[in-house]
């Protein structure tokens, strides 16, 4: 089971009255119940990966979602995010349920969770429901115990009064007041945390999981440079692309296929950027990791592909007056695809949780703190980065030219390779970014335009065969297999509308001067 999570928090001193919040927008009346006491084990690696990159895996026992629960930052939201996604488990074991194990493992890693805290919270809920009665927001009065874990009782938390307070024995405590949507909208949310900021409750900087833990807690890899050097600046964008990476993982496993596209973007960029940068890294280290990430991106492609085609060609059926759709076109479409997809998400699953997928990650982790130097590494970015991009966009220039001379019926492989060389420059582009600002995304802004136009011809050829061998079958089926032609036929002009708007957005790309920054 899983939902989303949207709240926002606030670190209060002991003693400070919840203001009254019956007169938020939408809230009809406020409902206090009785306090209630939580304890959480929170589990880990012994190296805390999972606090390190704002993720929460514990048991809790006491209130009403007693048993498992994973919290995972939302696509783009980072470690200290208010949006979450939260899974549990229907039954509350002793250990952590292998199912949600399994969606974090690739951060876990080689290791298997465990126990590294506990936190007990004396908390007292308001419900904020609207006029009909619905739960808009929960506002929980939070009192908090940290401790080792299986450390003995030390009596109920919160009667000390103290805020964020260690005991001799090092057992911590503090106050916080916590905001969780239900049925109300950021609106709301927003409203809430003005009142409990102009009550006295300051933003929370870190969760209670990472308060408790405190200095132990590793320091996410920085996704800026830390300096001017060629080696910082493309540090920095493995980081930003290894952490896109991680992240996408968990909902590659959950069957989410825009986290399948998210992982495979993620290590497109990073083939590029290795690539492109060759002589900032250790070439002899990384090209071996460069053929892995290969294999990897055509596994992800293998699983992401069929969904964007079913989609495509069941959006054109829609489309389609209701008297030329003969026969079970959509069934045949969406049965061909789907087991497609799954098949290829399966073998996807299954190369991540293989020791050798483990092993590149925890190379790609490292990487993304501590590059492999290359000759170039300690050189100034500004000069080697627009200078290796500048070799990026003349690949370009070839392969457009390449294509050019060939016979239109003669193009489409072509035009795949001329995708390819823009979806290189545009990740190049991006990671010089960081260095050269407005003038890089400019750049890769043109390039990103060339890769979107090609992509929507080279899927039309993907589509176009799917079509033919879906007809085929069909007709062997005694099905009449008109609409499999019409379909086709209309991927056909599709294809040479992309390819007017390729030959455009080709000059606008190689246009000199928005690239005059990598001279």
């Amino acid at each position: 089971m899983a939902h989303d999570e949207v709240e926002t928090a606030f670190e209060v001193a002991p003693g400070t009255p919840l203001p009254g919040l019956d007169g938020l927008p939408g809230v009809a009346r406020v409902d206090r119940r009785e306090p209630q006491r939580l304890v959480a084990t929170y589990w880990d690696s012994p190296r805390l990966d999972l606090a390190r990159a704002g993720v929460s895996l514990r048991r809790r026992t006491g209130g009403h979602d007693e048993g498992w629960h994973l919290k995972v930052p939302l696509a783009g939201d980072g470690p200290d995010g208010r949006r979450r996604a939260e899974h549990r488990a229907d039954v509350a074991p002793a250990t952590p349920p292998d199912e949600l194990v399994a969606l974090v493992r690739s951060r876990l890693r080689d290791t298997d969770p465990v126990p590294v805290v506990e936190l007990v919270t004396t908390r007292t809920t308001s419900l904020l429901l609207g006029e009909d009665g619905t739960v808009l927001a929960e506002v929980a009065d939070d009192v908090v115990e940290a401790r080792a874990p299986h450390a003995p009782d030390a009596g109920a938390p919160g009667d000390s009064g103290t805020s964020a307070a260690a005991d001799a024995g090092g057992l911590t405590r503090w106050r916080e007041w916590e905001v969780e949507l239900a049925a109300g909208d950021d609106a709301l949310l927003a409203a809430a945390g003005t009142a409990l900021a102009e009550a006295g409750g300051a933003p929370r900087a870190a969760s209670k999981l990472q308060r408790a833990l405190g200095s132990a807690v590793p320091v996410p890899a920085s996704r800026e440079p830390a300096d001017a050097t060629a080696v910082e600046a493309v540090r920095a964008g493995v980081a930003r692309d290894v952490e896109r990476l991680l992240a996408a993982e968990t909902g590659v496993r959950l069957g989410d296929d825009e986290a399948v596209h998210d992982a495979r973007v993620a290590v497109r960029r990073l083939r590029a950027t290795l690539g492109v940068f060759r002589p900032v890294v250790d070439r002899a280290v990384t090209e071996p990791v460069r053929d892995e990430l290969q294999q990897v991106g055509r596994v992800l492609g293998a699983a992401r592909d069929p969904h964007v085609e079913q989609t495509a060609l069941v959006g054109r059926l829609v489309d389609e007056p209701v008297e030329l759709v003969l026969g079970p076109v959509e069934r045949r479409v969406v049965d061909d695809r789907s087991a497609a997809r799954d098949a290829a998400l399966a073998r996807a699953v299954a190369l991540l949780d293989s020791p050798e997928h483990l092993r590149l990650l925890a190379t790609l982790d490292a990487w993304a703190t501590t590059l492999p130097r290359g000759p170039r590494a300690a050189d100034d970015a500004e000069d080697v980065l627009p200078r290796r991009v500048a070799r990026a966009w003349r690949r370009l220039e070839r392969r457009a030219e390449e294509a050019e001379r060939l016979a239109v019926d003669a193009r489409d492989p072509a035009r795949h390779e001329v995708r390819k060389a823009a979806r290189r420059a545009r990740y190049a582009a991006t990671t010089a970014a960081l260095v050269v600002g407005r003038p890089a995304r400019r750049s890769a802004s043109r390039a990103h335009d060339v890769q979107d136009v090609l992509g929507r011809q080279q899927d039309t050829v993907v589509r176009r065969e799917t079509l033919r061998r879906l007809g085929v079958q069909a007709h062997l089926d005694g099905d009449n297999a008109f609409t499999f032609g019409r379909l086709h036929a209309l991927e056909q002009a599709a294809a040479q509308s992309a390819e007017r708007d390729a030959l455009r957005a080709i000059r606008r790309a190689l246009a000199p001067k928005h690239r005059a920054w990598t001279t």
